[in-house]
This record gives structure tokens, sequence and C-alpha cells, in this order.
């Protein structure tokens, strides 16, 4: 039970879910037990030409079975439609219209629309459930014409007819309600695949592949808003702008791998050190850019504390154990600045703490 249970949750989230050619299958096997059904209530009622017909149809899906196996979805569909009618038809002619047989090519029409809306081997969409959907109907109002010029072959007592209707009408509504939850759980299914999709897009539209940071695209279109943030409700904030010391002394001396491990280390570095609503990408090449919400003295603190850890930092990689050293240089917003001058501002106090011997914080 508790294994049932855990599937069907899986199959409610979406985590398992069945493809075309299972549902087909299991569609097809419900399909025919209601014929194997039909076959022995024919035969109870001693009209053993339907219940001929049924058993050798319940043969016959045997080999639709195989279509499906074979991934011929479509054909195996159209003969079900198929059979369906000329089953409501032989029926009316045997037993009657009374018999409800015919209730059967409307809730065909509910599984048109599930199976051309959702399943893969349609491609026409609408033009297919349409026509499928004429289909059932022609064949509905073709067992009522019957019914008013042909007499029935046998005679049916007024309470085994009046079963068969009951029990065909409950079956209609339960075969049309279950394909109307079958199509709105696809459709549920398939619009949060397509949101988490967008979702895991987005994301990494946003975000460097190597150190998971985000990106300068990102970081860009962040500060224009915190800037805009500053201009309305006065929110100061300030900028770091960092390097990692003589990277490319890494990338020669041990490979790019070890200079692809430095910066996913120092990325982590940031991350950890970093509070929730600082904000921090990888601006490009071995250059970090950082917004820290606070002022020019908050955000210093936080530069030196982040230059503390990587400079104590240690790098396991290719069997080496690298040390490596930063020097930032940041600014503080002023209202009216423009991002490019703040980021500059930023940029030229790094470029003074590398000509002043690197693994620094230049405020000023």
């Amino acid at each position: 039970m508790g294994n049932l249970k855990h599937y069907y949750q899986a199959l409610k989230s979406g985590d398992v879910f069945f493809d075309e050619y299972r549902k087909s299958a299991l569609i097809l096997g419900a399909v025919t037990i209601l014929h194997a059904v039909f076959a022995l209530f024919f035969l109870l009622t001693d009209v053993l030409v339907l219940s001929v017909y049924n058993i050798a149809v319940v043969a016959a899906y045997q080999g639709i079975l195989l279509l499906i196996k074979k991934k011929r979805v479509y054909l195996a569909y159209i003969l079900t439609c198929i059979e369906v009618v000329v089953h409501a038809i032989l029926a009316t002619l045997l037993v009657g219209f009374a018999s409800g047989f015919q209730v059967y090519c409307v809730a065909m029409i509910a599984v048109s629309c599930y199976v051309t809306f959702t399943w893969e081997c349609f491609k026409k969409g609408t033009a297919e459930t349409l026509l499928f959907s004429l289909f059932s109907m022609f064949g509905y109002f073709g067992c009522y014409a019957l019914s008013k010029y042909v007499e029935p072959f046998f005679v049916v007592d007024e309470l085994a007819s009046t079963i068969m209707y009951i029990v065909n009408a409950l079956l209609m509504f339960t075969i049309i309600f279950s394909f109307m939850m079958l199509l709105f759980w696809d459709i549920n299914h398939r619009s949060d695949k397509l949101a988490a999709k967008n979702s895991q897009l987005d994301e990494m539209s946003k975000k460097d592949p190597l150190t998971k940071l985000y990106n300068r695209r990102f970081m860009n279109y962040e500060l224009n808003r915190r800037m805009s943030d500053l201009m309305t409700d006065g929110k100061i904030f300030g900028l770091i702008m960092a390097d990692i010391d003589n990277f490319k002394k890494v990338n020669d001396t041990y490979g790019h791998e070890a200079g692809d491990d430095v910066l996913i280390a120092v990325a982590n570095e940031f991350t950890n050190a970093l509070r929730g609503d600082d904000c921090v990408c990888r601006w490009g090449g071995e250059e970090f850019l950082v917004i820290i919400n606070g002022n020019h003295h908050v955000t210093g603190e936080v530069a030196e504390r982040i230059r503390k850890r990587i400079e104590e930092l240690s790098i396991e990689t290719g069997g080496h154990s690298l040390k490596v050293t930063m020097t930032f240089g940041i600014s503080e917003s002023i209202p009216g600045l423009r991002v490019e001058r703040l980021i500059q501002i930023a940029d030229e106090r790094l470029y003074k703490g590398k000509q002043s011997g690197k693994n620094c914080v230049i405020k000023e």
C-alpha cells in the first residue's frame, strides 16, 4: 500500500508520467475487458451473434495491441473508432436503440478530444478532433435512423433492455468524465513542465555557467534597478570590483582546469560571505562585481572580510594546493550618478590597488 501511495503521489506531481503508447495500451485493455463483459452478457441473454462478435473483437484487439507496440498508435486509434461505431450499429440492429449501445459514439467524442490534443502522433490537432467527432456523431445518428426503419432482430425483455441502457449510460458518463479529467491532467502537467522549463531557462540566462554566479547582463539590470530604488527610496548601496591577482600565472603554470577550479572556489567564498540582499556576479574573466546593501563603510568592511577569506583559502586542484589573493576597489552610489560611472570608480580603485601591491582593499 505504501508503494502504491508513493507511485500515485509521483504520478500526481508529474514525476512519473505515461507516454502515449502506454496510455493507448491501457485504454485498449479497458475496451477489451468491456467487450469481454458484453460477450458474456449477450451469451446470457441468448443474443449469440453479438456474443460471438464481441469474442472476435477481443481477439482482434490483441492485433491492435501489436500495432501499439510497434508505435503505430494512429492506425490503432482509427481501427478502435471504427470498431466502436460498428458495434453500436450492430447492437442497434440486433437488440434495438433502447439498449443504449449507441451512447458509446457520444463517449468517443470525449476520447477523440483527449487523444488528438495530447498525443504527439496526432499532428493536425483541431481538424482531427473534428473529423473523429463527426464520424462518431454520424455513427450515433446512423443508429437512430436504423431504429426508425428496422425492427430489432432479437426481442429482449424490457427489464434486460432497461438494465442495458442504464449500464451503458453510466459507462458513457464515466468515460466522458475520465477522459475530461485526463485532458485537464495532461494540460496541467504540460503547463507545469513548461513553467519549470521557462524558469530553468530564465535562471540559466542570468547565471555564469562555470561559477553559477549571476552574469554581467543580469548585474547591469540589477544595478539599474538599485539605482532606481536609490532615487525613489534613498536606498544606498555600495559596489565592489574584485580581481584575482596573478590569475594568468595560475593558468600558465597549472593549466586552464586549475584556473576554473580557482574561479569556482573564489565564487563559493563570495557566495558564503555575502548576505541575502547582496548580489555578486562574474563580471568577466577573473573579475567579480558585488552590490552591497549599505554605505561606503559597510561596503569596505565586507570587501575586507572577503579579502581575508580568499587569502586564507587553500584550493585543491590536480594534485596541487593553490593559494591566491584578490584586490578590491569599492565605490558608493550617489543619486544622479550613472551606473557606468559608479562601475568606473570601483574599477579605477581596483587598478590603483593592483599598482600599489595587490591583495588590498582601496576605498578612496
